[in-house]
């Protein structure tokens, strides 16, 4: 199996050493610690309670202030699919950390920030004014003169035009009214209505029934004038905000700096919960955790310099599997299929690791989803670049490693079905005829042959899960379960294979009559009679390797209704488990037909690629920019097929993986195995370790 082992280590010593020893654990990036349980030595050892709030609040504040000062890169660099880290040097780190004033920016950060909020806030606020006042912006005068009198009353307000005309005849009825339309815009009049206050309940009730929206003028001053100076002081407030963000972007240069100390604060932390999970004594200390086998000479090595330290080393028992961490170790062309299992979780530690039977097979699924071989040559290509220039971590490297991959299988599938940026292999040059030769099958005329092609593909796919699962059998040394149940179903899926292979030749193969002719059902319209004499003779009729899938299947099918509920004590419950168990034949039915969709989606990418092609040509015919425009739907529409397609296939890939394969053997659960390292969130030193400052 592709799974490191793992050992439990357990490294106790004088109690001065701890903290040495747990800042060697972090530079050897070796050990894992993990949970210490009461009972696993003496109760003298003791859990230590340390302070990292002074950390914790650090690490906020410049967590805060880095992310601030991100605003104003002008460079916003990458899409921050793949973040990366900044490399800087040993000896910059080391002066950053000792004299460095991050304290000063954070604080001229915080002071900017808070600033820059307020003059924002009052910006709105006064194009809220001005967006109020600017219809009435033709008024010269105080609106608060007209304020309530002894007898008369003054109301501004605004009302649409299509009731203006109403609003006036309604108001000529009252006696003591004078209405003064001031302006009109944008659909709305706006008006002074000047009244006796002994009309005023009235007017009140005309100016509901009509909805007229009432303005009160709070501010001082004519409108025009308090227009002119909220523009000014609007002027002002950009001003000043232009300055803060040049302040700002100043203040961006030392991002790096404050990067670089955030991590040295962040290690700092890890270093005390690492400690915190060590157990201690008045005189010693104990720290537990997991390490790679191969790495215990390593780590014996790099402590052995700090003594006097005991290392107790034990093997993992199977009890502790849920909290044993997990090391794949997959080399060459399997490593970058790790992802897969990441996407749907890692093995336990006693189970398979399933990346090198997955890797053949989503290599092969996601080739037969783009299927055109040109499409595999160009996602190598993009895949290369991709590895060469973006920097990336190592899930970055795995994917584009694995398309890398399964472009060069696509181009074979290519070679094969005869396609090339949805040309067909047929319509190629004279000078290209060598190429013909090697196309075996069109899944475009051939459809099928091409569906046959991936539902065997399917049926070897979920007979390899089920051999996995037998093979775990074998190794848990439950020989019973493995024949019983496990190469039971082997027996009977490729017993129905021998036995449904003349009909499937017949109907997809276009042998006409001649599968069923062989097992002895054609050429006849009599119903037919199961005597004992008809079965002899369709028993003879039937080719040998029918009569041996009819012995297989009929071994697979008893010995699954037999013994599947063995472990029941009732009689009648062994056989209702065996029957139900046979009902999963419909399932596998199920699971094969599932690989359809690779045929469906190789069929949209020839069926997509032809269509740019054929409209790329209509255009070429255009006078004068129909070359020009038939290049950019080449080029736009064969990237985007790809695109679009080798995400499908990707996402259906991976469901044919989870659900089909998986489902037969793979439980998952198992947690990554992650050593405590002297690593940032931001930055990597370059060169040698750093030493405490």
């Amino acid at each position: 199996m592709a799974l490191l082992e793992m050992r439990k280590v357990y490294i106790i010593g004088d109690k001065d050493l701890g903290e040495s020893v747990v800042k060697k654990l972090g530079e050897l990036a070796l050990f894992q610690p993990g949970e210490i349980k009461e009972e696993t030595f003496t109760s003298s050892f003791k859990k230590e309670n340390l302070e990292t709030k002074y950390l914790e609040d650090n690490l906020s504040r410049l967590s805060w202030t880095i992310d601030y000062l991100k605003e104003f890169d002008k460079k916003k660099a990458g899409l921050g699919l793949f973040p990366s880290k900044t490399i800087i040097k040993e000896e910059e780190f080391l002066s950053w950390i000792k004299d460095f004033d991050w304290e000063k920016v954070c604080k001229s950060s915080q002071k900017l920030k808070e600033e820059l909020e307020t003059l924002k806030e009052e910006k709105e606020t006064l194009q809220e004014t001005y967006h109020f006042l600017y219809p009435w912006r033709e008024l010269s005068f105080s609106c608060q003169r007209f304020q309530e009198r002894k007898f008369v009353a003054y109301q501004w307000g605004t009302i649409p035009l299509e009731t203006k005309d109403t609003l006036q005849k309604e108001l000529e009825k009252e006696k003591g009214t004078h209405l003064d339309i001031i302006k009109k815009e944008g659909g709305m009049a706006y008006f002074l209505l000047v009244f006796l206050k002994e009309y005023q309940a009235k007017i009140e009730l005309i100016l509901q029934r009509l909805r007229v929206e009432k303005i009160e003028f709070k501010e001082e001053g004519s409108p025009k004038e308090k227009l002119k100076k909220i523009e000014q002081r609007t002027s002002q407030l950009e001003k000043r905000a232009s300055e803060i963000e040049k302040e700002s972007r100043k203040a961006f240069r030392e991002k790096i700096k404050l990067m670089a100390v955030y991590d040295y604060f962040y290690h700092l932390l890890q270093e005390k919960k690492v400690s915190a999970e060590t157990r201690s004594t008045p005189y010693t200390f104990l720290i537990g955790g997991w390490i790679k086998k191969v790495d215990l000479a390593k780590l014996k090595k790099g402590l052995k310099d700090l003594s006097p330290l005991e290392i107790v080393v034990r093997e993992p028992a199977k009890k502790e599997e849920e909290k044993i961490p997990i090391a794949l170790s997959n080399r060459g062309i399997f490593k970058p299929f790790e992802l897969v299992i990441d996407l749907y979780g890692l093995p336990r530690y006693f189970e398979i690791d399933p990346t090198p039977f997955l890797a053949p097979f989503f290599a092969l699924f996601l080739a037969i989803c783009l299927t055109d071989g040109g499409y595999g040559i160009i996602l190598s290509i993009l895949a290369y670049l991709a590895l060469k220039k973006l920097k990336g971590g190592e899930t970055a490297r795995k994917l584009f490693s694995m398309l890398f991959i399964t472009g060069f299988v696509t181009f074979g599938i290519g070679i094969i079905t005869g396609g090339i940026f949805g040309i067909e292999f047929s319509r190629l040059p004279p000078f290209l005829a060598p190429l013909k030769q090697l196309a075996l099958l069109n899944p475009v005329r051939q459809p099928m042959i091409f569906l046959l092609i991936c539902l065997a593909l399917g049926i070897v796919h979920i007979l390899v899960g089920i051999g996995l699962e037998l093979w775990e059998d074998l190794r848990r040394k439950d020989i019973v379960s493995a024949i019983l149940d496990h190469a039971s179903w082997i027996l009977l899926i490729l017993g129905g294979i021998l036995i449904l292979f003349p009909t499937v030749k017949g109907m997809f193969l276009g042998a006409g009559q001649s599968g069923a002719s062989e097992m002895g059902l054609a050429g006849s319209n009599t119903a037919i009679s199961f005597s004992l004499d008809n079965i002899k003779n369709i028993w003879g009729t039937l080719p040998a390797y029918s009569k041996l899938g009819l012995l297989m299947s009929l071994w697979g099918v008893g010995t699954l209704f037999l013994f599947v509920g063995r472990k029941s004590k009732s009689l009648f419950m062994r056989f209702a488990k065996g029957g139900y168990e046979l009902y999963g034949i419909v399932q596998v039915f199920a699971d094969v037909l599932s690989y359809s969709r690779l045929l469906a989606l190789g069929l949209a990418t020839s069926v997509i690629a032809m269509v740019v092609n054929t409209i790329a040509a209509m255009m070429g015919e255009t006078p004068f920019i129909g070359p020009v425009l038939m290049v950019i739907i080449l080029i736009g529409g064969h990237l985007g097929n790809l695109v679009l397609n080798c995400l499908s296939g990707f996402i259906h890939t991976a469901r044919l993986q989870f659900v089909e394969f998986f489902g037969k053997f793979y439980e998952g659960g198992g947690e990554s195995f992650k050593p405590f390292r002297r690593e940032g969130k931001y930055t990597a030193i370059e060169g040698e370790k750093i030493a405490r400052i």
